[in-house]
């Protein structure tokens, strides 16, 4: 598949065609994420998501933009993450015009009412206590905390009850003056694209007025492990839910492809380490699963589970056996293959829909400034060898591992 990049006033807009598809998926994808505030602001690159919904100058209302969207059958919807946020309107091609005004009119115009804003505080500050209520949710806020320590890249993505309380309309102008720039945004249009001259033509129009250049930055990211190896948190519930992390290797190391092999033998799919000798075997938990991280400023191994709080101590134990026994690159021929197959059809079968297109190539050029096509994934992977993977095992060697855990 071949992907083209043009840079309309200043913004580069990246289309994605795909023929077979009956639909199509505008993205606009920002570097305005968690890690670009400070303690006082956390949580207003989230909030200010919500905000964009509540209406612009054609569209005044949430009710106005839910509507328009509605006429046309449009999914449209947004999400706010450690690097950056992005919103999106998928639709059937023909109303492509339609979602492009949808996204034009909220990104230029948002007025971020301040009536709409205080009511938003009570919806999130919901949407904060629904987390809070959510052990598996806990427990990956609390490891985030824990393994990074309380700085950009450690502090949750919703913030704080007190922090969501004192936003302020021009807090969420200046956040969205200092990030919501020409040189800090890019534009994805992914899906079946019947006119790309007329879309051009329309995105030159609806987006020449943002601004040019972005205020805001991020920190350095330095990697300094935690003190201690295990910690835990205090919530009462009837379950333990453990995270185990291990660092891992950057979005530009090409490493990672190995990384990602390791752990489907380890956690990836039913056939895999610990879903076979964990639940399977030991009936020690319902879930069982992991990932290996690979952004630009973080990576790292996570390991999830949640397990019985009388037999903890003995899964916790038999887990970490689990992956000494695979640092030590006891790693079979048969499961190195079967691994291989299995991230090429997960690859493959990840980019069947028009967002999910958008999402692969947006994520890829907003962060990396550059695309790697479906094929030349999937050669590199063809590429691994059994050593390869074996090599990266020993990351998870028992001296990098750290436990977190609530109870």
């Amino acid at each position: 598949m071949k992907y083209t990049i043009e840079p309309i006033w200043w913004i580069d807009v990246i289309f994605a065609p795909m023929e077979d598809a009956y639909s199509v998926t505008i993205e606009i994808m920002c570097k305005a994420g968690s890690i670009y505030e400070n303690r006082e602001n956390n949580g207003i690159s989230h909030f200010l998501e919500h905000l964009f919904f509540k209406g612009g100058k054609k569209y005044p209302t949430p009710k106005a933009v839910a509507e328009v969207v509605d006429k046309f059958w449009g999914e449209f919807n947004a999400y706010t993450g450690d690097e950056y946020a992005g919103y999106y309107v998928k639709c059937a091609p023909e109303f492509i015009d339609k979602a492009i005004d949808v996204l034009a009119d909220m990104m230029n115009h948002a007025k971020f009412n301040t009536e709409e804003l205080e009511r938003e505080k009570w919806v999130v500050i919901q949407e904060l206590k629904m987390y809070e209520d959510n052990p598996m949710a806990m427990a990956m806020q609390k490891r985030q905390s824990y393994y990074f320590g309380d700085n950009n890249f450690g502090r949750p993505i919703v913030g704080t009850e007190k922090n969501i309380n004192a936003f302020t309309q021009q807090m969420l102008f200046d956040h969205k003056a200092n990030l919501y720039t020409k040189d800090n945004l890019i534009i994805v249009i992914a899906g079946k694209i019947s006119n790309k001259q007329a879309v051009i033509e329309q995105l030159n129009k609806e987006f020449s007025n943002i601004s040019p250049s972005k205020k805001g930055t991020k920190p350095t990211f330095i990697q300094t492990l935690p003190t201690e190896h295990t910690a835990f948190y205090e919530q009462k519930n009837e379950q333990a839910h453990l995270v185990i992390s291990a660092p891992g290797f950057d979005g530009n190391d090409e490493t990672r492809y190995a990384a990602n092999v390791l752990g489907t033998i380890l956690w990836g799919n039913m056939s895999s380490r610990l879903f076979q000798n964990i639940r399977e075997k030991q009936g020690l938990c319902y879930y069982i699963k992991g990932s290996h991280m690979s952004q630009e400023d973080f990576w790292v191994f996570l390991i999830r589970a949640g397990i019985d709080k009388k037999r903890f101590d003995f899964g916790v134990e038999k887990i970490f056996e689990e992956i000494q026994y695979i640092a030590e690159w006891n790693i079979t021929q048969e499961e190195f293959d079967n691994a291989i197959g299995y991230n090429e059809g997960q690859i493959q079968m990840g980019i069947e829909s028009s967002d999910e297109m958008a999402s692969f190539v947006g994520n890829q050029y907003l962060i990396y400034k550059k695309i790697e096509s479906l094929e030349e994934i999937l050669k590199k992977y063809k590429r691994l060898t059994l050593k390869d993977v074996q090599a990266v095992a020993k990351k998870l060697s028992k001296e990098n591992l750290y436990l977190f855990y609530i109870k």
